[in-house]
């Protein structure tokens, strides 16, 4: 809808009014009675919010012709559930079997609350049931970020212990961070657009959005590395040596609990303490260069320490993610 200017009338001795655009009064069904909510919030601006009317379901429509890459519609299917969309229908020029297959495996992976509603050997119709008053912000991103943790703590397990299964199951559990870093950014693209679902979220306003938007990426890419070391694991033949084996063990205790750390801070926007957390996260960079020359300069299987390097590389990663975090915690508690 177009832009509306209106002059503040007074009405009465004391009361200050203002006219509603009359085609966003027929949109949005509006009768005299109706009941408001008013929502000020910090930008000067305030949300005027319908009580009671319905939100109407959004609906997208996919057409696929002849043989499509299932990665590419994956990633369309993604980029609409991203974008808010409660339905998509997906329709089909020709049967396409193993395609509908591999949708459904890799939807159940990474998109929550999406459930085929109906099928037939030409389409598909999905449907998003989850809500994000179901799982609030907070709560998504306290999950995300226990997940990952506990992954990069049996990914070191399985580092320096050994266990195969422990590895695998590690990078499987990589799809549940996804999962939860796709249901959040959703959340977050709705709440840029809608006025109430910022309100429901407790968002300050549309830039925190932005903030916390790089804040479950960052979780995200914490998970990767995370993987990143239960799959170095499963490449290693040898046992690592116990005084390595210890000094590894000292690093992944350090960076997972500046990693948990940050969310606190963040959740609670304390910059002071934001501060001192990326401050301490320039020593444990010095104990990655420590620990990374004691590896060196150990006689190694010369396929190892290229790995073992690698997994370093992994921690100092989550360390920087961190930082990366505390910095968001230092500019939501400017808003």
């Amino acid at each position: 809808m177009r832009e509306h200017i209106r002059r503040v009338q007074l009405t009465g001795r004391t009361t200050l009014t203002i006219s509603l655009p009359k085609d966003w009064v027929e949109t949005i069904g509006l009768k005299p009675g109706s009941i408001m909510r008013l929502v000020p919030r910090n930008s000067l601006g305030l949300i005027l919010m319908p009580e009671g009317l319905k939100e109407s379901r959004r609906e997208a429509r996919l057409l696929i012709e002849g043989d499509k890459e299932a990665e590419a519609l994956l990633r369309e299917i993604i980029s609409l559930y991203l974008a808010g969309y409660d339905i998509i229908r997906l329709e089909f020029s020709v049967p396409h079997l193993h395609l509908k297959l591999y949708l459904k495996e890799n939807m159940r992976k990474k998109l929550m609350g999406m459930e085929i509603l109906n099928e037939s050997l030409t389409e598909m119709l999905l449907q998003c049931f989850a809500k994000h008053v179901e799982l609030p912000l907070e709560d998504a991103l306290k999950r995300q970020s226990e997940l990952a943790a506990s992954m990069q703590r049996d990914a070191t397990n399985s580092l320096l212990l050994g266990g195969r299964e422990l590895a695998e199951e590690v990078i499987q559990r990589d799809d549940e961070v996804d999962k939860l870093f796709y249901f959040i950014s959703r959340q977050l693209n709705l709440a840029a657009e809608l006025p109430h679902v910022l309100h429901e979220l407790k968002i300050e306003n549309t830039m925190a959005c932005l903030s916390y938007a790089m804040v479950t990426k960052a979780i995200e890419r914490i998970g990767d590395h995370a993987s990143n070391i239960a799959h170095t694991s499963l490449n290693i033949n040898e046992k690592i040596e116990e005084e390595i084996a210890m000094e590894i063990e000292k690093l992944d205790e350090q960076v997972k609990n500046i990693f948990l750390e940050s969310i606190t801070v963040l959740l609670k926007k304390d910059s002071k303490a934001a501060n001192n957390l990326i401050r301490e996260i320039e020593k444990i960079k010095k104990l990655y260069t420590e620990v990374l020359e004691k590896v060196m300069a150990r006689k190694i299987d010369s396929k190892t320490i290229p790995l073992l390097r690698g997994a370093l590389g992994d921690y100092i990663r989550i360390a920087e993610y961190s930082a990366d975090i505390a910095e968001q915690a230092i500019f939501l508690s400017l808003l």
